[in-house]
């Protein structure tokens, strides 16, 4: 192989990774320096216990969560604490809670911050209704809008909303007429119980009485059908 071909080899080579890594650069050249740092600490964490990693102790993302909800931070950030895993789905990396530790507050919560944006928003449930809190920049002209993983886009739609709500209300509804239907059930049971036990203490006088029956008869000393009659003694005559 000659040597010119092997330096346009090398050459298409290095022209390719350099468009590779452009590609890859891009996007983040793009972001402002605050959405740089986002990316940067996020990234790397996506797959990651957020509790394990610390994640909400980063300055990065208490500030923002504090002076995002306010009054909400503390219930919000129970429910994030039960999330397993950071994750991602295409620019939006995020988290959802698994349970509520506090039912009396609110039912889920999940975090997102948008990497196209710099966006973070919150969505948290409270009485089957959904509250949002998202960031606005005083340089853009519109409200923007945050964008939701699938898993969290369910609960901002009306329709599957209400259906959520729906299959909630029957599901406590069975529960509801499923705990006198068992008490029914044991009371039942009890009352057979006490049926069987006054029955078996009203044959058991009768059992007891041909027991001891049979023990008396079999203790008496047996009494001869016919008692034959003594011999005649002769009378001796005196002389």
């Amino acid at each position: 192989m000659s040597t010119s071909l092997l330096k346009k080899m090398r050459c298409l080579h290095i022209l390719w990774l350099a468009l590779m890594l452009n590609a890859c650069v891009a996007p983040l050249l793009l972001m402002s320096p605050q959405g740089q740092l986002m990316w940067a600490l996020l990234k790397p964490l996506v797959g990651l216990d957020p509790n394990d990693v610390g994640l909400f102790e980063q300055p990065l993302i208490k500030n923002r969560m504090q002076e995002l909800l306010g009054k909400n931070y503390d219930t919000t950030l129970s429910l994030l604490k039960t999330a397993d895993k950071i994750q991602q789905e295409g620019p939006l990396i995020y988290l959802v809670s698994t349970y509520t530790p506090v039912p009396e507050m609110a039912e889920k919560a999940g975090l997102v911050w948008n990497s196209d944006t710099n966006q973070m928003a919150v969505m948290l449930m409270k009485g089957g209704a959904p509250s949002v809190f998202s960031e606005q920049f005083s340089n853009q002209a519109q409200k923007l809008v945050p964008s939701w993983p699938k898993e969290l886009a369910d609960y901002t739609d009306p329709q599957k909303l209400q259906q959520k709500a729906l299959d909630a209300g029957a599901n406590q509804v069975q529960q509801q007429l499923a705990v006198p239907n068992a008490v029914k059930a044991v009371a039942k049971g009890e009352v057979n119980a006490v049926q069987s036990a006054v029955t078996e203490h009203a044959v058991l006088p009768a059992t007891l009485t041909e027991a001891a029956a049979k023990v008396a008869t079999s203790a008496m000393p047996a009494v001869p059908a016919e008692i034959k009659s003594l011999p005649v003694v002769p009378e001796v005559k005196k002389q």
